[in-house]
């Protein structure tokens, strides 16, 4: 579980660029997003559901995590607002300027789903308990906690961050925050920013397609 911490802390989150949800994925009912406490809890469980459900299909090959993670969490999670906040006002005004920001932010949601690929290979029917919901009245930004229990190791807390959607009214998830402390968008952004002085966004987009292209690989418990 300590490489599952460290792996959350260090690459978490918010496959190849040609990588995209197929027909049935796309047609698949999302669920209700007006709260995000509720939202958060059914994505989980469905995820989580169809680890346990596919489990010969992800022992066959470990790239069917990525098709799971695609289908059932990355709906709900917002890759452009994540990309925009990742690249920082600077760098977000020049890669609009440069026209960079699409490429760029769909790099990013593959290399997102990569990542969250490569961690759940540490899932092993963990338990997850989801902290009491708060009050969002008026709130644009909420966090949702959830705790991942194991009997043999210490829990793990993460923190979902999420925003609301002016015009829907719904919530998705934009950042995630490990128990200790580190967020998937401070930690990148620390690293994109040095990238993108030296090299360039050109540079830093093949670098996430090449990421997100690589296959999954088993982590040690």
């Amino acid at each position: 579980m300590k490489t599952l911490i460290k792996n959350i802390g260090l690459t978490l989150a918010f496959v190849a660029s040609t990588f995209s949800l197929d027909t049935a994925a796309a047609d698949k009912p999302l669920f209700d997003m007006k709260d995000p406490h509720v939202m958060i809890k059914n994505a989980s469980e469905a995820t989580f559901s169809r680890f346990r459900a596919e489990k010969d299909l992800i022992d066959k090959d470990l790239n069917h995590l990525k098709v799971i993670v695609a289908e059932e969490l990355m709906p709900y999670i917002n890759h452009k607002r994540a990309a925009a906040t990742v690249l920082g006002n600077k760098h977000y005004k020049k890669a609009v300027k440069e026209k960079k920001f699409s490429e760029f932010s769909e790099a990013f949601r593959d290399y997102l789903v990569v990542t969250y690929a490569n961690i759940f290979t540490l899932y092993d029917n963990q338990k997850i308990v989801y902290a009491p919901a708060g009050d969002i009245t008026g709130k644009k930004v909420v966090t949702v906690k959830v705790t991942i229990v194991d009997a043999q190791r210490p829990p793990i807390d993460i923190e979902f961050k999420l925003r609301k959607s002016k015009k829907t009214g719904n919530w998705k998830a934009y950042d995630m925050v490990a128990g200790n402390g580190l967020s998937m968008v401070a930690t990148k952004a620390k690293e994109f920013d040095g990238i993108i002085n030296k090299k360039g966004f050109d540079y830093l987009i093949t670098q996430l397609n090449k990421k997100a292209a690589e296959s999954v690989e088993a982590k040690a418990q």
